[in-house]
């Protein structure tokens, strides 16, 4: 019985072991050849994480303007869905939160994921926030007073959510800033038209990082 080791298996083949020995090269290469680009398609880029405000509601959002501070006190509860595109990476976030902003002042910052959370290869994770102050610090001048006194008389305020973060993907080493907008237009609910409160869900605006290898 012929025993074969390395390419002396040729010589198993007889006539045709130039054949056999070229036919089992080719095919080690080809192998090769795609386990490189897997490994570069799948790990050399990485797609930021994808985010989308699937609800939201205000169930309390009323400013108190009185010199020289103003304030807001709010209850509001957002479902975030957060999508990591990447087929083959995780991604572990160092920290994710959301400012909440009226008129393009802040007035509270939220924790949405802790820190050293892992999102799985082409898995979405939904965090439900709930959060509310009785009198959160906001600068807003008077043309912001003005925006308020507006949307509040139609029951229908423009918040913004402003996503911040830092996110690391497997095999990669740099921390990389993630940043995003979500608009919200959000109806106050347990008003005169408390049935007519209807969210539209938001995909966020992914602005994007100038770091390299991000």
């Amino acid at each position: 019985m012929c025993e074969c080791d390395d390419c002396e298996c040729c010589g198993c083949f007889g006539s045709y072991s130039r054949f056999a020995c070229g036919f089992c090269i080719g095919l080690a290469i080809v192998a090769a050849v795609a386990v490189i680009i897997v490994l570069v398609v799948g790990y050399g880029h990485a797609a930021q994480p994808r985010f989308e405000v699937e609800d939201a509601s205000l169930a309390r959002f009323a400013l108190t303007a009185t010199s020289p501070t103003t304030t807001i006190s709010y209850n509001l509860t957002l479902t975030l869905a957060v999508r990591n595109p990447n087929w083959a990476m995780g991604a572990t976030f160092r920290s994710l939160e959301a400012d909440y902003l009226f008129d393009g002042q802040r007035f509270d910052r939220v924790d949405v994921a802790a820190p050293g959370y892992v999102l799985p290869a082409r898995k979405t994770a939904v965090f439900r926030i709930a959060s509310g102050a009785d009198e959160a610090s906001v600068m807003l001048g008077s043309a912001g007073v003005k925006a308020y006194r507006r949307q509040s008389g139609k029951g229908v305020f423009d918040v913004e959510a402003a996503l911040s973060g830092q996110v690391k993907y497997q095999l990669h080493s740099t921390w990389c800033r993630l940043e995003a907008r979500c608009p919200l237009k959000l109806q106050l609910a347990g008003g005169q038209d408390a049935a007519a409160v209807v969210f539209q869900k938001t995909t966020c605006e992914l602005l994007r990082s100038s770091q390299r290898g991000c």
